[in-house]
């Protein structure tokens, strides 16, 4: 039995697809980058005060963590 074809959507419906979901797209990336930027300036300041222990590098990393949380639930938090 053959099946109809299915109508494309319009170009609009797409576009509202794009804008709905463009907003969280970024999300990945920026906790990535808050992260790894949280980490790599808590390494410098750890190699930077020659500390044996690398307490900057943690304190670092959980800063950006949380700031990427920060931004990950105002994105998609928001109304």
């Amino acid at each position: 039995m053959p099946q109809g074809h299915k109508p494309q959507p319009s170009k609009s419906t797409r576009l509202e697809v794009i804008r709905t979901v463009g907003k969280y797209m970024d999300l990945g990336l920026t906790f990535v980058v808050a992260t790894g930027g949280g980490a790599l300036g808590g390494y410098w300041l750890d190699m930077r005060l020659g500390h044996k222990t690398p307490w900057l590098l943690l304190i670092g990393a959980l800063l950006g963590i949380t700031a990427g949380f920060y931004h990950f639930f105002s994105v998609v938090l928001r109304k």
